[in-house]
């Protein structure tokens, strides 16, 4: 019993790895973007039209707000799956 708990909390684990790293990614990407987004002048922006300035600030706002979607997901994901394996780790050894 405590051998498959065990590999599933490895396996647990290596997923959490791989979702952290892709919240990683999500996290630079959107930094960078709102770094260029502060460098932006207060007035008179060159861009190519106003329609533009409205698009690019569109795809910044979404891209935070799916990173920190994409937080809130992982935070779910590994409450449940801790909440899984602790009613496994509280069950009595019935083999």
């Amino acid at each position: 019993m405590e051998e498959r708990v065990t590999k599933i909390i490895s396996h647990i684990t290596a997923s959490h790895s791989q979702m952290a790293h892709i919240l990683e990614a999500h996290r630079h990407i959107s930094t960078q973007m709102a770094v260029v987004a502060g460098e932006l002048p207060d007035s008179h922006p060159e861009f190519a039209g106003l329609e533009m300035l409205q698009k690019r600030a569109l795809q910044l706002t979404q891209n935070v707000t799916a990173y920190l979607n994409s937080l809130a997901d992982l935070e779910e994901a590994i409450a449940m799956q801790t909440e899984i394996l602790m009613k496994e780790i509280q069950v009595p050894d019935e083999e």
